[in-house]
């Protein structure tokens, strides 16, 4: 079952689609997630999907205040001054033999409102160091991508919705590519995604202010250091106790 429910009647203008899923490093769900908290973009559509499953299972969410709520895709409007952009996130990717039919009811919904170009954002470990890496599904697009500075993926293979959705909005004559921005971390990686938001800035001429993110980095960096700094303590200890069972007698009296 996939229903959708519009929560606003809107029409887009050259609309582009931004799609940041739960993935690797969580990056582009982070960049989504971010830019549509910083700027309170109104959500304007949600989709309850069947397939959408939280630790692996069926589950619903429950609030602080005991609230249940189904888990669903969320749709989020930004009316730029010359195209709008519709931001898409959800708190899981949709199981594995549901993408197809996911991915395809969300084109059929983005294109009957006027979207023309689909962007994935997500993150990679392909690559030769920080920054923004790409995948088009085009030779024209390839090119626009580098002229803007971002670099070619090396390649490999993109999973789950992420590379899908661009993909199959191509078939419909859609402008679709990939954004990644590369991960040094699996857990969550808020470099990677700063980097996704600046590049997001950049070609949709969005502001978003980034301070808040530069915090989360911070705050990341910091667990990184503590944790650091434990394990070196440990290895430490290991080494005197170490030393210490080199120097005790071989049997005791």
């Amino acid at each position: 079952m996939i229903r959708l429910r519009e929560l606003e009647k809107v029409k887009l203008r050259e609309g582009v689609l931004v799609q940041g899923l739960p993935g690797i490093g969580l990056v582009g769900k982070l960049a989504v997630d971010y830019v549509v908290r910083e700027l309170k973009l109104p959500k304007v559509a949600e989709a309850y999907i069947d397939g959408l499953m939280l630790q692996a299972n069926v589950a619903v969410f429950v609030d602080d205040e005991a609230v249940i709520k189904l888990p669903t895709y969320d749709f989020h409007l930004f009316r730029g001054s010359r195209r709008d952009v519709l931001f898409l996130t959800a708190p899981a990717q949709p199981v594995a033999w549901m993408q197809y039919e996911v991915a395809e009811h969300v084109l059929d919904y983005f294109q009957s409102i006027g979207g023309v170009e689909v962007v994935g954002v997500c993150g990679t470990t392909m690559g030769e160091g920080e920054g923004v890496y790409f995948a088009a599904t085009s030779r024209e697009t390839r090119e626009e991508l580098i002229r803007l500075g971002f670099k070619p993926s090396p390649g490999g293979v993109i999973t789950g919705a992420c590379g899908l959705l661009p993909a199959l909005a191509y078939l419909r004559g859609m402008k679709a590519y990939v954004l990644m921005g590369y991960v040094t971390q699996p857990e969550l990686d808020p470099v990677a995604a700063k980097h996704l938001v600046q590049a997001l800035s950049r070609i949709f001429e969005i502001q978003v202010d980034t301070r808040n993110l530069d915090a989360l980095i911070e705050e990341v960096r910091k667990k990184e250091r503590e944790v650091s700094e434990m394990m070196e303590k440990f290895r430490e200890e290991l080494a005197e106790r170490a030393r210490t069972r080199e120097g005790a007698p071989p049997f005791y009296v």
